[in-house]
């Protein structure tokens, strides 16, 4: 998640929560009420993984370590872990109180007195732990961007759904105009000038990514789902038309002419899929 207010943020997660369910019932049929779900990537804040899990039974994974108290064996865990940056950004927040709102707030809106604590371990989704067949449903939102070998991944998270369970993976694109994942990107409500930095020569040193990028296209993400995932169904979260008014000004200057109209577009590439009740896919070795 970007930086945001806590209540924006708690928009945010309510907003995704809403549209990943409803997209997996579109897709899949499935209700995620009652239902046994995984999330990759939950990120610090933990928003989505909390708000699936006040009805359903949820566990995360992630290379991170995700304090979810004061627990200074956890703040530890991260130094070594992590870096000693994010061990002050996640306290400087908690000092704050700024993860506290969040969490108030969201709780307030899925109308509970709390956000419950849900286990998150520490994993690598290419090669995850878990039983075949475990889950029925599996979630990730702008993460699979920041894994090396996104087709491990993928074959993982085929064989931990149960036949019949759905999986939504959502990535944000680099080719969009904040893919670099810059801070100053990623915290501005609307796209400033100039427009897609990283992607144009003079202004690349200009910004800088704040975690490791595979720097996959949008036809290299299509064709590593419908090879692992076959019909899988795709859903694009777009910028909005008025930044596509800049694309043909840039192109007559010779800028961007490698990159089509939907890759410089399409902030989100959305992959949802439903497991065939007779696919069995066992771990590999």
């Amino acid at each position: 998640m970007s930086r945001r207010s806590p209540e924006a943020g708690v928009d945010w997660v309510m907003n995704l929560r809403a549209v990943t369910r409803q997209r997996m019932r579109e897709v899949a049929g499935l209700e995620t009420r009652g239902k046994k779900g995984l999330d990759i990537g939950p990120g610090q804040k933990l928003g989505c993984l909390r708000s699936f899990a006040v009805d359903s039974d949820m566990v995360g994974i992630d290379t991170d370590v995700i304090p979810q108290g004061f627990d200074p064996r956890e703040y530890l865990r991260m130094l070594r872990k992590n870096s000693a940056m994010r061990v002050i950004k996640t306290l400087g927040r908690k000092a704050l109180g700024v993860d506290a709102r969040f969490e108030r707030g969201l709780a307030d809106r899925l109308g509970v007195d709390r956000l419950p604590k849900v286990p998150v371990l520490n994993m690598n989704a290419g090669r995850m732990t878990f039983p075949d067949a475990n889950f029925d449903f599996v979630y990730s939102h702008s993460v699979f961007e920041h894994i090396d070998d996104p087709e491990a991944a993928l074959r993982e998270v085929t064989r931990v759904l149960k036949p019949g369970g759905a999986a939504y993976i959502g990535i944000h694109l680099y080719t969009c105009h904040s893919g670099c994942h810059d801070p100053k990107l990623l915290a501005e409500e609307y796209p400033e000038p100039p427009f897609w930095p990283h992607l144009r020569p003079k202004y690349a040193g200009q910004v800088r990514s704040n975690a490791y990028l595979n720097k996959l296209r949008i036809k290299d993400w299509e064709t590593l789902f419908e090879n692992i995932m076959p019909g899988t169904r795709f859903y694009r979260d777009r910028h909005d038309d008025w930044l596509e008014a800049a694309i043909p000004e840039l192109r007559a200057a010779g800028e961007l002419t490698e990159y089509s109209d939907d890759e410089l577009m399409t902030i989100n590439l959305i992959a949802v899929w439903k497991k065939p009740q007779a696919l069995q896919v066992a771990r590999a070795s």
